[in-house]
């Protein structure tokens, strides 16, 4: 048995040395990512899906009305999708507070995200087109960054660069950490033309593409996933900017963050057997090798690891009990008699070499992610609280949340919004 797990353990250990070493080799490979203008301003258009967003969706707006781009080759569509707050009115009276910009509303019963973007999809009159989360706010210069990656035919879509908005709380700081760095990762796909999600805070579409292709998916419930796979299917390209900069709102707590990743993750898995097709298919490239098997492997190996370290934990602990049973729990007289004893030559090497190359690593990940991105560790003040569970917790909880949708598909239970 124990012969057994340190295989799975070993050939685990290697995967994640592999892929270290493999992305490392990208990251320093040449960006021959160039970008020229469109010469015109094409028609731009703006879909604003919101369910009971009344805490947010004003300042949303805000950020679109104020888009350094003309007021007349700009619409917004806003798709209310059964908000049971005050969405509605809030929409309602912006509309009416800037005569001057060219905005609608819809409302529409509780459908979905898909059926509420499928529906303004239907009626924008954009040569290209963004979503954007009623919970996110994007900067004024953004369109002039994005637009000039159309100039190649190939590219249907474009993904800005995405942070927390003011994070607040620890919990949001360690999300903020967390989009920095995953930001990173974004930048090395990116290379091998391997984007996977074009996330609902203002990724570019070129309308057409999108509407040859039979506009969203209504069933599932990462939307912004399938519709990226689905291009990647159709052998489009999916660039990644890094100075259009759109914030958005993070959970506050955990419970909420809990259900949020729960849903991104299932989908993911959920999606990655949709396209199953496309794994290891030589027809697509890097996308079919390296990004569709690694979409939910990175969750099983945070399973395994976590796994075998609570075994580890468990069976030592275990021993523990046997050792002090077997003295009739005769601690007092077992510490008086302990002696300190060390063996340099019987520590575990490999797994010290193992363990002390992914740590190099991920240091560095998290350093050259900042510069990426051109902000300060200690934007928001010295946290190192926050930091501290970020490196230490968050992993532990991300893994739970694998763990679950384990469980769900066992269980064969669906997940909802």
């Amino acid at each position: 048995m124990v012969a057994a797990l340190d295989i799975v353990l070993f050939i685990t250990y290697f995967i994640l040395v592999f892929l270290a070493m493999f992305w490392m080799i990208v990251l320093f490979t040449r960006d021959n990512t160039k970008k020229e203008k469109l010469g015109y301003d094409p028609l731009f258009s703006v879909i604003v899906p919101a369910y009971n967003e009344e805490a947010s969706v004003e300042g949303t707006l805000q950020s679109l009305v104020d888009l350094e781009y003309p007021k007349d080759k700009i619409e917004i569509v806003v798709v209310n999708d059964g908000s049971k707050d005050n969405t509605q009115s809030i929409v309602e009276k912006f509309i009416a507070s800037h005569p001057l910009d060219n905005i609608k509303l819809i409302n529409q019963e509780n459908q979905g995200k898909g059926r509420a973007m499928n529906n303004a999809l239907a009626i924008i009159k954009g040569e290209f087109f963004a979503c954007l989360d009623a919970d996110s706010f994007i900067k004024s210069d953004a369109l002039k960054f994005m637009l000039p990656y159309f100039c190649e035919e190939q590219v249907a879509a474009v993904c800005p660069l995405l942070k927390v908005k003011k994070p607040e709380n620890i919990l949001q700081k360690v999300q903020w950490y967390e989009y920095i760095i995953n930001m990173f990762y974004k930048d090395l796909n990116a290379r091998l033309d391997c984007i996977h999600v074009t996330p609902g805070p203002f990724s570019v579409f070129r309308t057409k593409v999108i509407q040859d292709l039979g506009g969203y998916n209504e069933e599932t419930i990462t939307e912004d996933l399938e519709i990226a796979i689905r291009l990647q299917k159709h052998n489009y390209k999916l660039k990644q900017d890094f100075d259009a900069i759109v914030e958005t709102v993070a959970p506050k707590t955990w419970k909420t963050l809990f259900r949020q990743r729960t849903r991104w993750y299932k989908g993911s898995v959920d999606n990655t057997v949709a396209y199953k097709d496309m794994i290891f298919n030589k027809k697509y490239g890097d996308f079919g090798y390296v990004r569709m098997p690694t979409i939910i492997l990175s969750g099983i190996i945070a399973v395994v690891l976590v796994g075998f370290l609570g075994h580890s934990f468990g069976q030592q602990l275990y021993y523990s009990f046997l050792s002090l049973k077997a003295i009739n729990f005769d601690i007092i007289t077992l510490i008086k008699n302990y002696s300190f004893g060390f063996n340099f030559l019987n520590l575990p090497f490999f797994k010290l070499f193992i363990a002390g190359t992914l740590i190099s690593i991920s240091i560095f990940v998290m350093f050259y992610s900042y510069k990426l991105v051109k902000e300060k560790l200690t934007r928001y003040g010295r946290t190192w609280l926050s930091l501290i569970t970020y490196l230490l917790i968050y992993s532990l909880f991300l893994t739970t949340v694998w763990a679950y949708i384990g469980y769900m598909f066992v269980r064969k239970k669906k997940n909802t919004w």
